[in-house]
């Protein structure tokens, strides 16, 4: 299996994880294991912009994400709302039934939620989902189907131009996704990223 990592080399000559998601990446590995690592200089990107992305806004995004969605289907959501709505038009009940209706996916995608277990969440999961929401992604045609995978944004791959119109691509998904209802506006969210990713240092 290989693996991405940044990492910094401290003044003792040992190297240490540039962010906490290369912390997690390095974690995984198997202590007394040899490894074969293979050392790039980074380009003239920013460190401290790509280290905002990874141990600022992912971990601050991820940390406001609540997954529950997909138990309940678009369609069922829609049938249900329609035909609330459908009820409300013929029989006045100043918003009731379409209260009703909500509660009643909730129940539904509870008890689902139930019968499935745990969802897992996974901050790798997450951070390529970020991605591909972000517009960066290649198309591959699999015999089940087109999957998106998400493109690297690795030093190599992308200069600092390019990290830029990402980074605010990533923020607004964040943004519209899950941190919109948290912060009073995107400056806040914005700073709240940054000390996060301060926190960590």
């Amino acid at each position: 299996m290989a693996i991405t990592a940044s990492i910094v080399k401290t003044t003792d000559g040992t190297f240490i994880p540039a962010t906490a998601y290369d912390s997690e990446l390095l974690a995984a590995l198997k202590v007394g294991q040899p490894y074969k690592v293979e050392v790039k200089q980074m380009s003239n990107r920013s460190y401290q912009h790509h280290k905002l992305f990874f141990g600022g806004l992912l971990p601050l995004a991820y940390q406001y994400w609540q997954p529950g969605g997909g138990l309940i289907t678009d369609g069922e959501r829609k049938l249900v709302e329609s035909f609330a709505k459908r009820l409300e038009s013929m029989h006045d009940s100043g918003g009731l039934l379409i209260e009703f209706a909500g509660e009643f996916l909730q129940i539904v995608a509870r008890k689902r939620g139930e019968k499935i277990g745990a969802v897992l969440q996974s901050m790798e999961a997450f951070r390529k989902w970020l991605i591909i929401e972000a517009g960066y992604f290649d198309v591959y045609e699999t015999p089940t189907g087109v999957r998106k995978e998400a493109k690297s944004i690795s030093f190599a791959s992308m200069g600092q131009e390019d990290f830029n119109a990402f980074y605010k691509n990533c923020f607004q998904v964040a943004w519209n996704m899950m941190l919109s209802g948290k912060f009073e506006n995107e400056e806040a969210a914005l700073q709240a990223a940054q000390e996060m990713m301060e926190m960590g240092s």
